[in-house]
């Protein structure tokens, strides 16, 4: 008998992101899992993260690139982003308080792994989740659950991303987030990933629909997450690296994730900039429409901590690493009227 396991990198191409495993790999990750339970792996000593700039010694005796995903001057996220007063009155730039919301994305969108092994859990969702503990966007602007519509598919890439607005177009939504690039990236190999070029084409298409059907919603965009930061925090644990093998997470950045051999230096490195690429066409065609807004790359240079990633796959965001997406994105993201 085989089992179907959903993993956000898992390279299984379509949406959903599904691949078979057979009954015994099952096992096997079911006993990594109920290992990691107990192992406490999370203990508060180890939930410092690596600093912002920091990567492996190895890495840096090679000379390669110092800043996590290499962000931009212009990707760096301020402080925190100024609040007006409550009196300001509604201008273009403040827009009014949506009374809907869409999510469009991946299974990070979906909350997957943040309550439950291998299952989406979209209550924990940092865009429309319901959990307190949470505290998501929609949480924020006060919207009952039947006002925030959460459209993202576990193992979409941007090739999904269309449909998913389309969606939203017929939910008559006012306002849209956007988190999807990682599952372009993390691929079997570096040869799956999705060149920039469709990247943006599929991304400008999918704005199009969004501009064309809702020309009055606000739009915010995230932008895709480092990948290197999840190879930093889990290459170092034992239960992390089995699920990373057995489950075939991400191998494009996880493959080998002890080696120090300048090939798998190389790659991790270039998977990276393939991040920092897509996060730069994320940015530039979001800037041609008005009432698209770019987070700054605030989430790409976020350093999540151990607690901050599931346990079950040393990949996506626990329910704390949701909450932080939250809360950045929130920062950066609109102040409404």
């Amino acid at each position: 008998m085989d089992i179907v396991v959903s993993m956000l990198g898992g390279g299984g191409g379509g949406v959903g992101g599904k691949r078979r495993v057979g009954a015994a790999t099952a096992t096997m990750v079911a006993a990594v899992l109920a290992l990691a339970s107990c192992t406490g792996s999370g203990e508060d000593g180890d939930a410092v993260p690596a600093a912002a700039g920091a990567k492996p010694a190895a890495e840096s005796s090679r000379g390669q690139t110092t800043k996590p995903g290499n962000p931009t001057t212009a990707e760096r996220p301020s402080e925190k982003a100024p609040v007006p007063p409550a009196d300001v009155p509604v201008t273009p730039t403040t827009p009014p308080r949506p009374r809907s919301m869409a999510a469009l994305g991946d299974s990070i969108t979906r909350g997957f792994d943040a309550c439950s092994p291998l299952q989406d859990c979209p209550d924990k969702s940092w865009a429309t989740g319901t959990s307190a503990d949470v505290n998501s966007h929609a949480k924020r602007l006060g919207l009952p659950a039947g006002a925030a519509f959460n459209n993202a598919k576990t193992g979409a890439r941007m090739v999904d991303l269309a449909g998913q607005a389309r969606t939203a177009v017929g939910q008559r939504v006012d306002y849209v987030t956007i988190l999807i690039g990682a599952n372009d990236a993390c691929r079997r190999s570096e040869a799956e990933m999705t060149s920039p070029a469709t990247f943006e084409s599929q991304f400008r298409e999918a704005l199009g629909i969004l501009r064309t059907g809702l020309p009055s919603a606000r739009v915010l965009v995230v932008s895709v997450p480092d990948l290197g930061r999840m190879w930093e925090t889990g290459h170092d644990e034992m239960v992390a690296r089995a699920v990373w093998s057995m489950a075939d997470v991400c191998q494009s950045m996880l493959a080998s994730p002890q080696s120090l051999k300048p090939a798998d230096l190389d790659r991790r490195q270039r998977v990276r900039d393939r991040v920092t690429t897509y996060n730069a066409k994320l940015r530039e065609v979001c800037a041609t429409w008005t009432h698209c807004r770019y987070d700054g790359g605030v989430v790409n240079i976020q350093r999540f901590g151990k607690n901050d990633v599931s346990h079950w796959d040393w990949f996506h965001p626990s329910a704390s690493g949701q909450r932080t997406l939250a809360e950045v994105t929130s920062r950066q993201g609109y102040t409404w009227g």
